[in-house]
């Protein structure tokens, strides 16, 4: 992402929208905002293996009437490559728009692509996007720790039953072949758990 002369941040953009017309009136509005297209897709099942997906920043979906096929798709992306995503649509189904946020759309639209719109729209759905990765990656950090918790408790329990140790000598173990074989103590707590569950 670069500057652009209205000091604000230039974006590279993949457009969904089988309207050629429609796109190409969106393509000037992002054009004259100092963004650049990079890549217009008719059909978003494409969209996840296309080669411009790695390079996006913001993916805008311009879709009537939204099917499950659609919404298959931006959730492929959202798992694989996860990017910001907006959505202009004409349907203002309550379950249509619910579908939509699970599938990982940002800004879901309804009946409002005006130009003067759209800059405004997409740095909501990157505060989003970004908000929600963060919580994510916090989410993903936590059950982490958790897991390399318990396997350094089921370690110690291990130790504590083969060896006839006391809980403190258990740890005192661990960390001395952590720091022994230059590991981090829950990878040492994973390989004793294989080596005595090995043994039966």
């Amino acid at each position: 992402m670069k500057k652009n002369t209205m000091n604000q941040t230039a974006l590279k953009i993949i457009l969904v929208d089988e309207n050629m017309g429609r796109s190409a009136i969106l393509r000037r509005a992002l054009q004259d905002k100092g963004h650049e297209v990079i890549s217009r897709l008719e059909e978003s099942e494409n969209l996840v293996n296309s080669n411009e997906i790695t390079h996006a920043d913001v993916v805008i979906v311009n879709a009537d009437i939204p099917d499950e096929a659609v919404f298959a798709n931006l959730r492929d992306v959202n798992k694989t490559k996860p990017k910001p995503i907006v959505m202009f649509t004409e349907s203002s189904e309550e379950h249509m728009a619910g579908t939509a946020i699970k599938s990982g759309v940002n800004a879901y639209i309804v009946d409002g692509l005006e130009e003067k719109r759209v800059q405004p729209i997409i740095d909501v759905a990157i505060a989003r996007f970004r908000e929600f990765q963060a919580l994510k990656d916090e989410l993903d950090a936590t059950r982490s720790q958790l897991a390399e918790r318990k396997s350094i408790e089921k370690a110690k329990g291990l130790l504590m039953k083969h060896k006839k140790i006391t809980e403190d000598e258990a740890y005192q173990s661990l960390r001395k072949m952590a720091m022994d074989k230059n590991k981090r103590i829950s990878e040492v707590a994973d390989g004793v758990i294989s080596a005595i569950e090995l043994l039966g």
